[in-house]
């Protein structure tokens, strides 16, 4: 029997509290974007990537140790979190970097948060959940933000759909690990769990980019300030901090509403990049972000009790 079979249903509303994990999220991760452009001018995606989730995972599991967690996975859980890690973390990474190759990147970031959309399909078929007429009106409002802000790459995505089809398998694959977690719960301390989830991910990830680029090592160590910034940040911020709140949400809360939660994600993405990157939003910016923060008042918000 799994813990799933034990533990108790997740509540069909957020608690107050889950507002303070969706501004992490979604500060975090959001500005990611601009970083992450910063990153890759200077060091080959798969290069930047090995050199931030390994160690993301290391933090991870030291603050796990000095909360006095022990750090050893289960043997019976050993194999359900392989399975975890490649979902989440290694497919999702792969498939993110060789599809942004093929396609815009701010865009890309955007296609790429279609991931509610398929964690509700999922959880339908593999969890039985049911949507309140709240959480679909908010998953409707929510993928209509994104639709406004995809619209204009209609013809990249005809041009390219190699690209395109790669990022959407990665909103896919994130989505099933997503979905896996709610449903087989395992009973490891959150920080303990996600440490060892980037840790195995990491793997094929370092090996392929020391496969591809011979100078992966030397490249990272003669970075300049900015390209060590950038991996600073997502080591102990979009790696540690935003993972850790992310799976706090997964294991928590309903699909419907921890996949929603990260909707702010590209909105964010976009405003950053406007301050940071000196970029210029246009009127369908604001329409998605009007429509993602309705999206999100219609699913955090408390129902009203008969």
């Amino acid at each position: 029997m799994t813990a799933a079979a034990d533990a108790p249903r997740a509540p069909a509303r957020a608690p107050a509290a889950s507002l303070f994990l969706v501004v992490v999220v979604g500060i975090v991760w959001g500005c990611n974007w601009p970083v992450l452009k910063l990153g890759v001018t200077e060091l080959a995606p798969l290069t930047f990537r090995g050199a931030s989730l390994g160690f993301a995972g290391l933090a991870l599991l030291a603050v796990a140790r000095a909360s006095g967690d022990h750090l050893r996975i289960p043997r019976q859980w050993l194999g359900r979190t392989v399975v975890l890690a490649m979902f989440n973390i290694a497919a999702w990474n792969a498939l993110i970097l060789f599809g942004v190759q093929r396609l815009p990147a701010g865009r890309s970031a955007i296609l790429a948060y279609t991931m509610p959309l398929w964690s509700v399909l999922f959880a339908r078929i593999a969890l039985d959940e049911r949507l309140s007429g709240r959480k679909a009106l908010g998953l409707a409002l929510g993928m209509l933000g994104m639709g406004v802000l995809v619209s204009e790459d209609l013809r990249n995505f005809a041009r390219a759909p190699t690209g395109a089809l790669l990022v959407v398998g990665a909103a896919m694959t994130w989505s099933v690990g997503t979905v896996l977690l709610r449903k087989w719960r395992p009973p490891i301390p959150q920080s303990v769990l996600t440490g060892w989830m980037l840790i195995i991910g990491w793997v094929p990830i370092a090996a392929l980019a020391l496969a591809v680029d011979p100078h992966a090592i030397s490249s990272i160590v003669n970075a300049s300030p900015r390209g060590h910034f950038a991996i600073a940040y997502n080591i102990f911020f979009a790696g540690t901090l935003a993972h850790w709140a992310w799976f706090r949400m997964a294991r928590t809360l309903p699909v419907a509403v921890s996949s929603l939660s990260s909707l702010p994600v590209p909105v964010v993405g976009v405003v950053s990049g406007m301050l940071f990157l000196g970029e210029r939003p246009g009127t369908l910016e604001f329409v998605a972000l009007a429509l993602v923060l309705a999206s999100l008042a219609a699913v955090l918000l408390p129902e009203r009790r008969r």
